[in-house]
């Protein structure tokens, strides 16, 4: 057995790639596993792997009777840690609300939820939990300056389902209300938004070099009716950008529906025209403090370790 044990991480890809990574270099004997599908092989794959994991760790989950976790939960009698992420806890409190909720899911596992209001939404569905932020890649060294044009940086992504929680209509919007300001819109193609778009709104498509991108963005805005961590908004606040956003996070300015949100930009596009718009100082060091020095990583190692000696 390795320095820290076998732990298996299904689930969501970005994230559970990153966690293996990231764990493999604390001493983990770390994998992930993609969702099968319809692979018989791939579903063999994920059984012997739960079989010989000290730790099986899900990034997003199911919740309902006779899911794939359900049944994972009524075999394995070693440890599992579910980490809901956002739209995961929308499903589960439907599926409480329906009186669909799996009691295995709901009491067996370890709980955690990578923003403080879920546990709380996860709270009215029976589910105890605890906040335990994921690892986001941000930068702790000095950042750029802010760019000398005001840009704003906004993101509405591409799959359809993903889509339903982000207000497109204030997004598209804003460029109207601020003709003298440029927007660049990622990662969905200019041909999967309702048009003509604004020839103030530049819609990139996938960014590869996303450094590059914070260096020439002003404030990120993102506008969601629900969320988990936006990796975004602290990445952005790290770098000593502005954040607009739906939902709180210190350093940045909680707004919601197309007034609040064109008021907090339009107080940051006066202070740029004045020349008194510096970096987003408190927000940086918010971001930082929250997530800098590998806290989260150590936090889940840490956790991790107590979880695999049981």
């Amino acid at each position: 057995m390795s320095a820290g044990g076998r732990v298996l991480i299904l689930g969501l890809p970005y994230f559970g790639r990153r966690l293996a990574g990231e764990l493999a270099g604390l001493g983990w004997n770390a994998s992930y596993l993609s969702h099968p599908g319809k692979d018989a092989a791939g579903w063999a794959r994920v059984a012997l792997g739960v079989a010989k994991a000290d730790v099986v760790y899900l990034v997003g989950s199911r919740a309902e009777r006779g899911s794939p976790q359900d049944r994972l939960l009524r075999l394995r009698r070693k440890p599992v840690v579910i980490h809901w992420v956002g739209t995961d806890v929308q499903i589960a409190i439907d599926e409480h609300r329906r009186g669909r909720l799996s009691p295995r899911i709901a009491g067996k596992p370890q709980h955690w939820c990578d923003a403080p209001w879920l546990v709380e939404e996860l709270r009215t569905a029976g589910i105890v939990s605890e906040y335990v932020p994921l690892p986001i890649p941000i930068v702790e060294a000095p950042p750029p300056p802010l760019p000398g044009t005001f840009r704003v940086l906004l993101y509405y992504p591409v799959d359809g389902f993903d889509r339903e929680v982000f207000d497109i209509e204030t997004m598209l919007r804003l460029p109207a209300a601020f003709p003298d300001v440029h927007f660049t819109l990622i990662p969905s193609p200019g041909g999967t938004l309702p048009g003509p778009l604004p020839a103030n709104l530049e819609a990139r498509g996938w960014v590869d070099d996303m450094e590059a991108l914070y260096r020439e963005t002003t404030a990120l805005v993102r506008l969601t009716s629900h969320d988990g961590q936006s990796f975004m908004a602290a990445e952005a606040l790290s770098r000593g950008r502005y954040v607009i956003w739906t939902h709180p996070m210190p350093g940045a300015t909680r707004a919601e529906g197309f007034e609040a949100v064109a008021a907090a930009l339009g107080d940051l596009v006066a202070r740029h025209r004045a020349g008194k718009l510096g970096l987003n100082v408190d927000g940086r060091r918010s971001a930082i403090e929250r997530f800098g020095g590998g806290r989260p990583l150590a936090e889940i190692d840490e956790r991790l370790r107590i979880i695999a000696r049981r």
